[in-house]
């Protein structure tokens, strides 16, 4: 889906897998290295319903036909801005694969009883 980041319009990647049926995964092409950030669809979801979402790191602002991604790290901070009915397209093709609440129906929990041995998960 195409972006406005500073002043280059760039193709950026938007991923959804329901083995994470919580998070969308956006990669942007950046030199020399991909930058890929994971985010909750329900964060992304909040805020084309609301207009705002997220604290910290991530603050996303829809407004109009546009929605803005702020994102900070440590090492730096970046702006990236999408069309709106892309953007909404997307996270409602997430929905159609994994509805709002049956995130746990589809989780694989045999990989969370790995890192956490011990830990019942049912």
């Amino acid at each position: 889906m195409p972006a406005l980041v500073g002043t280059v319009q760039l193709q950026v990647a938007a991923e959804y897998s329901t083995a994470e049926p919580f998070a969308v995964t956006l990669t942007f092409p950046t030199e020399p290295v991909e930058a890929e950030w994971v985010l909750s669809r329900e964060l992304l979801n909040e805020a084309l319903n609301t207009g705002t979402a997220g604290i910290g790191d991530v603050r996303i602002t829809a407004r109009g036909d546009l929605v803005v991604l702020a994102l900070s790290t440590p090492d730096g901070k970046g702006v990236a801005i999408f069309r709106r009915d892309a953007l909404a397209a997307f996270v409602s093709l997430t929905y159609l694969m994994v509805p709002a609440g049956a995130e746990s129906d589809v989780l694989d929990w045999s990989a969370a009883a790995e890192m956490f041995p011990g830990v019942s998960f049912g």
